[in-house]
């Protein structure tokens, strides 16, 4: 576990962007750094409640399960984002993962001294709540390809400030593309490897790079 003098600039996670220099170095005291590796759940320390975690680097799968062990996937994090552990859902390293998290109790005075920060989680919590049931949505009344397209065009809404509107880079593998749109890793190659052939996007080992928006777009309801 780090010192706050050693945890990296809070200023990364976009949640915290432009608030005064002096009020994140006040606010470094409250966080946490702890790594994980690939597939290892994160379990934070039992005199730490209701954790939020915010990613430094690395991917989290965030997943709920049925009664019966199923797995249905509603959101893999990348660095920047942030999730709180209180929720029902299972959150594991997807790979080799950073994070600084900190107890819901000490979140809470940062936001008794912000409103501002205050504002910003009720819009985040909101766009969380969003595509959790768009997602739901998805795997109740969508086909494959109709979810897939969906996985893509919520990230690219999610995060349109670190795109360029030439192309949209992901860093998915199969896998984690599959666990998203409820399907398997064969039906994502196929789809994909059809897509690719049609213009919409290039194929690299674990990432896929839009070309075509538009066309991406008209996949959503198909």
């Amino acid at each position: 576990m780090s010192k706050p003098s050693t945890l990296p600039d809070l200023e990364r996670f976009p949640i915290f962007r432009g608030f005064p220099p002096a009020l994140l170095e006040a606010w470094k005291p409250y966080f946490n750094e702890e790594r994980f590796a690939k597939r290892q759940p994160l379990i934070f320390p039992s005199s730490c409640l209701d954790v939020i975690f915010f990613v430094v680097s690395g991917k989290v799968k965030i997943s709920y399960y049925s009664e019966d062990g199923k797995e249905f996937t509603v959101a893999i994090l990348s660095a920047g984002e942030v999730y709180s552990e209180h929720s029902l859902a299972l959150a594991t390293a997807a790979e080799e993962t950073e994070v600084l998290y900190l107890s819901m109790s000490d979140f809470q005075s940062m936001l008794d001294n912000s409103p501002e920060l205050a504002r910003r989680l009720i819009r985040l919590l909101g766009q969380i709540l969003r595509m959790t049931n768009d997602l739901v949505v998805d795997l109740a009344f969508q086909e494959a390809a109709s979810r897939l397209a969906r996985v893509f065009w919520r990230t690219v809404q999610s995060k349109p400030s670190e795109m360029s509107a030439e192309e949209f880079c992901f860093h998915f593998t199969h896998e984690e593309l599959a666990a998203l749109s409820g399907t398997t890793r064969q039906t994502v190659n196929e789809i994909l490897r059809h897509w690719e052939r049609q213009g919409i996007l290039t194929l690299q080992r674990g990432q896929v790079t839009l070309l075509d928006l538009d066309r991406l777009q008209e996949k959503l309801n198909h």
